[in-house]
């Protein structure tokens, strides 16, 4: 699938910000952590502090970003490829199941399923016309909670936020990034989700971008103790299209 892979100065340049990003996440831990009586909720706002950098640093690569809604409290960043009008967002690959990617994985990080995260399922319908390498075997998927979401997303709704995004987008693309377990970027991977199966296709391993993700013991000690309980906030919310103006 060479013909979906970014610009490798694109792809570099993200990797680097996903970096920046978590270093200065990690300072602020530090900060906050010396005036502090407790700040483990900043644990929260990894995320923010990866897509802000992201965001600062595409502005020279000729990629824009807005701000959606990935459920009813959680927003996030869209970016696109100005030149090719490729959506893409940034996902923590400790919540992104990429044989379903639709559900995310529980924080304890086993199979169990949560409901079906419809920001991502209806994005990656943006990708209905592109061609995919047949699978092994074909799974059907099926999810109980899946039947609620009309309790919370209007039909009518999610049909005319899908045709809007099929007009302004060609492709809808998933990056995301690994922590292990010295709480360092470990790596960072490219994926290109399939509407007609729910799998995420593995496009490339940015990881040898990485660089300068190191960290040390003082930090390391900082972020150790909320690792029970950190998590990603988007991981919760069942998910809901939402746009705002372009920026």
């Amino acid at each position: 699938m060479e013909q979906y892979k970014f610009d490798v100065i694109q792809s570099k340049m993200i990797v680097e910000a996903i970096v920046e990003g978590y270093r200065e996440y990690i300072e602020l831990r530090k900060e906050r952590n010396e005036k502090m009586k407790i700040s483990s909720a900043f644990a929260w706002t990894k995320g923010n502090f990866i897509e802000n950098k992201i965001a600062e640093a595409c502005v020279d690569h000729n990629i824009s970003y807005h701000k959606a809604k990935a459920g009813l409290t959680w927003d996030y960043l869209q970016f696109i490829h100005l030149d090719t009008q490729k959506l893409f967002l940034i996902k923590n690959a400790a919540y992104f199941n990429q044989d379903n990617y639709s559900q995310a994985l529980l924080p304890n990080k086993n199979k169990s399923q949560r409901g079906r995260r419809t920001y991502l399922h209806e994005l990656s319908k943006i990708n209905e016309h592109l061609d995919f390498p047949p699978t092994p075997k074909q799974q059907e998927r099926t999810d109980e909670h899946s039947i609620q979401l009309s309790l919370f997303i209007p039909e009518n709704q999610i049909r005319t936020e899908l045709t809007h995004l099929k007009s302004l987008y060609t492709e809808f693309h998933i990056l995301t990034y690994s922590i292990d377990e010295a709480f360092q970027i470990s790596n960072v991977m490219h994926y290109l989700p399939n509407p007609n199966n729910n799998i995420a296709y593995e496009i490339e391993d940015l990881s040898a971008y990485i660089s300068g993700a190191d960290i040390t013991n003082e930090e390391r000690s900082i972020l150790a103790p909320d690792l029970e309980y950190e998590t990603d906030a988007g991981a919760y919310d069942i998910g809901i299209i939402g746009d705002e103006e372009r920026k």
